[in-house]
Order: C-alpha cells, then structure tokens, then sequence
C-alpha cells in the first residue's frame, strides 16, 4: 500500500511541476490573451510548481498526515470541479482521463494512508 501512495505522490508531483513548468515558460501571445489574463496564468503554473514539492516532500515523509490528507482532497476538488464544468463543453478521452486519475487514486490513497496510519505502519 505504501509503495502505491508514494508512486503516485511521485507521479501527481512529475505532473504539477511540468504543468508549472509549461506555463511559467509559455510565450506571450497578445493576439490570444491580455498581460492580465497572462499573468495570471503564470502565477497560478507557480503555484502548481510549488504544489509539486509538496507531494514530492510526502512521498518521502507519508507520516505528514495534515498534508497528504490537504494535497488528496485538493486533488479530488480538481476532479469534481472538471466533472462540473462538462456541463459547458462535451467530454473528451482526455478530460475523462484527468477527472479519473483526480478521482479515483487519490481516494483509495486517503483510505490506504487511513488503514497504514491505525496500524502504525507509518
């Protein structure tokens, strides 16, 4: 169970950083978007940059409970807010992809990381 919790700690930290990554680095298009809007996104790819420390640092301390339980959660927020928002456009494979890897890992993780914590396994 635990080599579950930190793969995937792991896997959701190599994604915040490239997300982070790609849009702290993306080109300024003015046809596109306003500075504002740009900013914005750089600030927010910033942020997802940082998160990706976070769930590298609990991949390698799992007994950081407040954390993993805050970054779960997070994680599982992000998915019901896509699954909302498909009330705007229709779903793709992609979207269907990320809104399950946002849902169903991270809860069977907070349940994993439960049953370890009462067994004193971490």
């Amino acid at each position: 169970m635990l080599l579950f919790i930190r793969s995937f700690l792991v896997l959701y930290g190599l994604i915040a950083a490239a997300t982070g990554f790609m849009g702290t680095t993306a080109r300024f298009n003015a046809a596109q978007t306003d500075a504002m809007t740009d900013n914005n996104h750089r600030y927010l790819a910033a942020i997802w940059m940082a998160t990706s420390l976070a769930f590298f640092y609990v991949a390698w301390n799992p007994s950081e409970t407040a954390l993993f339980r805050f970054l779960m959660i997070a994680l599982i927020i992000g998915g019901i807010v896509r699954a909302v928002a498909l009330i705007n456009y229709p779903a793709t494979p992609f979207l269907i992809f990320l809104m399950l890897i946002e849902l169903i890992p991270p809860a069977l993780m907070l349940w994993f990381h439960t049953k370890l914590l009462h067994a004193g396994s971490l």
